[in-house]
């Protein structure tokens, strides 16, 4: 059943150019009727960092952490994940899974409020997924980065393993508006749309066809749209888009 206080959501992936579907450590998530949505991006040099990420991505998704219970949230997915076992002849394997899998996560919900009423939301990052929201063609919240150039190669991680330490999160929350696009991206579609300028943000190719996939109910425009991207890239892509109804009703 559609949820009443979205005009509709998508998510969409892509592998990099050259890779096979199954190679794509990117992950998306989403349960529209309890409207939580959540995006990760696994870490090449990890070990089964792709598995990682969608095993982090749901985690959110059926239970999602605030600030005071953050960690516990992660000891009890760190303790629930169980990647397949490295062939022993394998020793460079045994390495990287000794070390543990790493990755981004992106985290988003929406919650009705009463006082005043309204459609409120939070979300959670780990990284350099990055959530944009779009209102008006206008770039209202950029998160947790705010521009092209904080883009490096190392970002914050969450690692699976226990004995390493998880970097601080950074947490962010308001009220949406009527017709907002909320966008999840991975950092190279993010780093990408960062590049246009917030000023550009609002008409960006990205967030035109996402508005397009919403509005048509499928991915299949966005996905092209990444497809065609690949080479520019050079990275697993993944957005997810919501947007929230135009009905006043259903918000503040």
């Amino acid at each position: 059943m559609p949820n009443p206080h979205l005009q509709g959501w998508f998510a969409a992936s892509v592998p990099k150019a050259g890779s096979r579907a199954a190679e794509n450590e990117d992950a998306t998530v989403a349960d529209a009727k309890r409207v939580r949505f959540a995006i990760a991006d696994g870490a090449t040099e990890g070990w089964q960092s792709g598995g990682w990420a969608r095993h982090l991505a749901k985690a959110y998704v059926d239970q999602p952490p605030g600030p005071p219970d953050f960690t516990n949230w992660l000891d009890a997915a760190r303790t629930a994940w169980a990647p397949p076992t490295p062939k022993a002849e394998r020793w460079y394997t045994e390495e990287k899974a000794e070390q543990g899998s790493f990755a981004t996560l992106l985290g988003l919900e929406f919650r009705l409020a009463t006082d005043p009423p309204g459609l409120v939301w939070k979300a959670v990052a780990v990284g350099d997924s990055c959530l944009f929201v779009i209102r008006n063609e206008k770039l209202e919240v950029a998160f947790p980065l705010t521009d092209a150039a904080a883009f490096g190669n190392e970002p914050p991680l969450v690692p699976s393993a226990t004995d390493r330490e998880c970097p601080e999160p950074d947490w962010l929350a308001g009220w949406s508006e009527p017709g907002d696009l909320f966008l999840m991206a991975t950092d190279a579609v993010a780093r990408f749309i960062l590049k246009a300028g917030e000023a550009a943000i609002g008409s960006h190719p990205i967030v035109k066809i996402a508005l397009q996939s919403v509005a048509s109910g499928t991915a299949a425009p966005t996905v092209e749209l990444l497809e065609s991207l690949k080479a520019k890239l050079n990275d697993d892509a993944s957005i997810v888009a919501v947007r929230v109804a135009e009905d006043r009703r259903s918000t503040r």
